[in-house]
């Protein structure tokens, strides 16, 4: 049985490792020992308490693996996806950090290692629902409105955070990299805001 470890017990690690128990042999892993022994409590997965930040010791927690996943926050995702592919091991990250995944290309090749980055609900979901209608159909355009929702919205915020807080207050402050006319391009966070209306929820 594939042995696989997700580094970070937050709001989605903590999901991913519940979900992947089912069928493998799963370890989660985090700084945080009492919020891996909640998830242990209620799944059947295995814990390790271990410092991401400290290279060596990641490198030795990711030594029995087969599949690592990345579900650290964005400050930290870079260094950590870089530390999994000098140990060699496949991965798939859905840290939403600031600097450029495809730096560690290069590194990735040389080690014989394959890293699936962005791979979070959008960029990620939305990336794959849009290659399967794009395999199926001929798509002329495609949009994909993301949001964290609440069943009841409460000023100030209306809104609840489905991942990490700071990696949300970092979408609103960040300056965001697209592609415009086939060149990618930098625009500062909310310099194009758009007013969108849905039907029971109104004005967002």
């Amino acid at each position: 049985m594939k042995k696989i470890v997700v580094l970070g017990s937050g709001l989605v690690g903590k999901v991913m490792a519940a979900d992947l128990c089912k069928d493998y042999d799963v370890t989660i892993a985090d700084i945080n020992r009492p919020a891996l022994e909640l998830i242990e409590k209620n799944h059947k997965v295995q814990i390790a308490t271990c410092d991401f930040s400290k290279k060596e010791d990641l490198k030795k927690l990711l030594s029995p693996f087969d599949l690592v996943i990345g579900a650290v926050p964005g400050f930290m995702g870079f260094e950590t996806l870089k530390t999994i592919i000098e140990s060699g091991k496949n991965v798939v990250d859905i840290s939403f950090f600031p600097e450029e995944a495809l730096e560690l290309d290069a590194l990735a090749k040389k080690h014989n290692v394959t890293a699936v980055v962005d791979c979070g609900v959008a960029p990620g979901l939305s990336n794959l629902i849009l290659g399967r209608h794009n395999e199926e159909m001929i798509i002329e355009s495609f949009s994909c409105y993301v949001g964290g929702l609440p069943k009841e919205r409460k000023k100030p915020f209306e809104y609840k955070a489905p991942f990490s807080p700071i990696d949300v207050i970092e979408e609103y402050i960040r300056p965001a990299r697209l592609m415009e006319h086939g060149k990618i391009v930098t625009k500062p966070a909310l310099s194009e805001k758009e007013s969108l209306h849905f039907d029971e929820i109104g004005e967002l």
